[in-house]
């Protein structure tokens, strides 16, 4: 992080939701901790209204690569993940949400501001931060019996994803993983989970090429009498990925095969009393209207888990 020149002022008027301030942390121990400094959590307008005795605050922990992505892409909530708009001059860092806490404001009076994340207060910007602070405590609670059904998925997203394999790549260009179901609380449960696209990667059906022919002379690195219909999720995560800047029916098409590909090796065989069908659509993040979005909840497969803590 690049070093501040301000200080917090007398009213905390100055702070906003995602400045990295010094603060000395105290842990359980009693030791100092937080060397890289601490995350403000709470919102802005709760930090600069004097009637606001306290502040919600999270350490800033190292971070590496690794962590940086999974933190990006929301696949640990509990990670806020600081992003620096551009020509800020700042490096992304994690503060961990685990370990917040709150503290009187006038502890923090006249601390160094170490880095401002949010230049503006009612920027864009600010508002994907404050989405990543409130993902952490808004999680859908899946029920135990539904968490089976994912197990394939989840595994296999849990392993290969921010790796160099074509499936782990893949996943990396997924904005969102959204499920919705007929209803939630008893068995012959009917899912349907979307795979959320960005709009560059994923044009609408309206804008595909009617001429569009399967072949060579359309999809890059096609094998011989090799056809879309036959491609398994591994051949279909190689050719998104040889055709991700290529011809955007291609892309589509390819995309589209994706979500068939993961209905039948991922989803479909694990089938049961409790979940009885589940159907998937990929859609870009433009297309999925406000209904859709309200009748549905991220599938966190990075953290879902069963709650029964007594199974292994």
């Amino acid at each position: 992080m690049k070093q501040g020149n301000e200080v917090v002022a007398a009213d905390c008027g100055n702070l906003r939701q995602g400045d990295v301030i010094q603060y000395f942390w105290l842990d359980a121990a009693g030791d100092s901790s937080a060397p890289n400094g601490v995350a403000i959590l709470s919102q802005t307008c709760d930090v600069v209204q004097p009637s606001k005795v306290r502040c919600l605050i999270a350490p800033v922990i190292e971070a590496n690569e690794s962590s940086l992505r999974d933190a990006r892409k929301g696949r640990k909530p509990l990670h806020l993940f600081l992003e620096p708009e551009n020509g800020s001059g700042l490096l992304p860092c994690v503060a961990d949400m685990e370990q917040a806490t709150s503290v009187l404001k006038s502890d923090i009076v006249g601390k160094p501001v170490l880095a401002r994340y949010v230049p503006e207060a009612s920027s864009v910007h600010a508002g994907n931060i404050a989405a990543r602070v409130g993902r952490a405590f808004n999680r859908f609670p899946f029920p135990d019996e539904v968490y089976p059904f994912f197990n394939k998925l989840r595994s296999n997203v849990q392993s290969k994803s921010g790796t160099l394999s074509p499936f782990g790549q893949v996943i990396d260009l997924v904005s969102d993983l959204r499920v919705s179901a007929n209803h939630w609380t008893d068995s012959g449960r009917q899912l349907k989970l979307y795979v959320v696209i960005e709009e560059e990667r994923l044009i609408p059906r309206d804008d595909f090429d009617p001429q569009w022919v399967w072949g060579d002379a359309r999809v890059l690195d096609l094998r011989k009498s090799e056809e879309l219909a036959s491609l398994n999720l591994s051949r279909v995560c190689e050719l998104l990925l040889k055709n991700d800047r290529g011809d955007p029916t291609t892309l589509a098409n390819l995309w589209i095969r994706l979500g068939s590909c993961m209905t039948t090796e991922l989803l479909h065989p694990y089938l049961n009393d409790e979940v009885t069908e589940c159907y998937v659509e990929v859609l870009a993040d433009t297309e999925m209207t406000y209904r859709q979005y309200q009748r549905t909840v991220s599938l966190d497969l990075e953290v879902l888990s069963d709650s029964n803590v007594s199974k292994p």
